[in-house]
């Protein structure tokens, strides 16, 4: 099959022949003619280091027609490489592969083929690698920042470049002026992000950089944490809980818990008072002050008893703290026994009753083994069948109407609930 071969392309040939006779003509490559036009396009103008794109020469003559099919093109790069170096053409078209390699800069790929040219830099197409092709860093922690007694976020730079693309493979440079990062130096991931962590107990200032861009400093601040505080006084009585006696009649105390929010706490989620004595009760979110009342056993013994009561407190970002406070029982005093002396008067019996006025006496109960207890109530059963009555005040009057010998007694009661009882005989004659 005999080719025809255009007239530029014949010169070329016949050059070539003489030059390479002893090889034979039939081995000489075929270029393009002089006036030709090569124009280089790529799909990919940025690549991650390591990565590849392909490179496509198109060769036209000054006719605009394809140069003739097996036209070599021979291509160069100042940075990477090019496989094949050179190839041939099929309608025109010449490809080849570029591969960045491990090194970040500006690839200037080159095209040739005989005489043709590349008009305005046709021939030459860039290719930006890795981190020169940084226009953009961003940084960002997650989360943004740490528990009042120190914490660990994940740092996450962004690495685009000029049309926003990810880029990936690109070394990202991390700062902080405190705490302790996972590792100085990072690589971008398929989507651009390269990320480490921070562990501080202290505000932070962090930045990211990306071949000559750095990010704009982020703040890795400490969140405020739960803060409650507890106090104790007596139920009755002032002062604090420190020596609270036990009552002499169900050994037992009563004291007050003012529990509160401190000013200044984060939002609580939860609060529990725990009584330290097997028991406890919640509290919310004391978003008021809460005021709580607790009985307490006292001690069994002549040695005094101590309890704590703990306030725990957790906030919305699950940081807790507890408060306590101690709160001491004393022995129950000493109480002498209630004796009631019961004693009574009584009038001339009538045809119509006998009226007796009765007097109690109640004396001893004083707390510390000294001293009268204090009467609350008085209540008298006069052996008639009639009801019993209860009175204030330790006299009390009662008639009579039915000859008999009555024994009558009364019952003193104190106010914390002990009692003693006092007893007389009365002998009723009418007339």
């Amino acid at each position: 099959m005999v080719k025809t071969v255009p007239p530029g392309a014949r010169l070329i040939l016949l050059a070539l022949c003489t030059a390479a006779a002893a090889a034979g003509c039939d081995k000489a490559q075929l270029l393009a003619p002089t006036k030709s036009t090569i124009t280089l396009s790529a799909p990919a103008r940025i690549l991650p280091p390591g990565g590849r794109t392909e490179i496509t020469a198109m060769v036209v003559e000054q006719a605009g027609t394809p140069v003739q099919n097996g036209t070599t093109v021979r291509f160069s790069t100042n940075l990477g490489r090019v496989v094949p170096v050179e190839t041939q053409t099929r309608n025109g078209f010449a490809v080849t592969t570029f591969f960045s390699g491990d090194d970040s800069g500006i690839a200037r790929i080159r095209a040739s083929s005989g005489g043709a040219t590349g008009a305005d830099n046709s021939d030459v197409v860039e290719i930006t690698i890795g981190a020169a092709a940084v226009n953009t860093v961003t940084l960002r922690a997650s989360p943004g920042s740490v528990g009042p007694q120190g914490g660990t976020v994940e740092l996450i730079a962004t690495v685009v470049g000029e049309n926003g693309q990810a880029l990936q493979r690109v070394g990202v440079t991390f700062n902080t002026d405190q705490g302790r990062l996972s590792d100085t130096n990072a690589v971008t991931d398929t989507i651009g992000q390269a990320r480490v962590t921070l562990t501080t107990a202290q505000k932070a200032t962090v930045s990211a950089t990306a071949g000559t861009k750095t990010s704009s400093n982020v703040t890795v601040d400490l969140r405020a944490g739960p803060n409650v505080s507890i106090s104790c006084t007596p139920a009755s009585g002032t002062g604090n809980c420190a020596a609270v006696q036990a009552s002499a009649t169900n050994n037992t105390a009563t004291v007050l818990f003012t529990v509160k929010k401190v000013s200044g706490s984060s939002t609580l989620r939860t609060a529990t008072l725990d009584f330290g004595d097997g028991t406890s009760q919640a509290l919310g979110n004391l978003a008021s002050d809460a005021t709580i009342t607790h009985a307490y056993a006292g001690p069994s013994d002549s040695n005094s008893r101590a309890y704590t009561a703990t306030v725990q407190a957790t906030d919305i970002n699950a940081e807790s703290i507890a408060a306590s406070t101690v709160v001491i029982l004393t022995p129950k005093p000493t109480i002498t026994p209630i004796n009631v002396a019961l004693s009574a008067t009584c009038a001339i019996a009538t045809s119509a009753g006998q009226r007796c006025t009765f007097d109690a006496d109640a004396t001893g109960g004083g707390e510390g083994g000294t001293g009268n207890a204090a009467i609350q109530s008085y209540t008298w059963d006069f052996d008639d069948g009639t009801s019993e009555v209860t009175t204030s005040g330790d006299t009390t009057a009662h008639v009579y109407e039915e000859d008999g010998r009555y024994v009558v007694t009364v019952t003193a009661r104190t106010a914390d609930g002990r009692s003693a009882t006092g007893r007389t005989e009365v002998l009723i004659e009418l007339d």
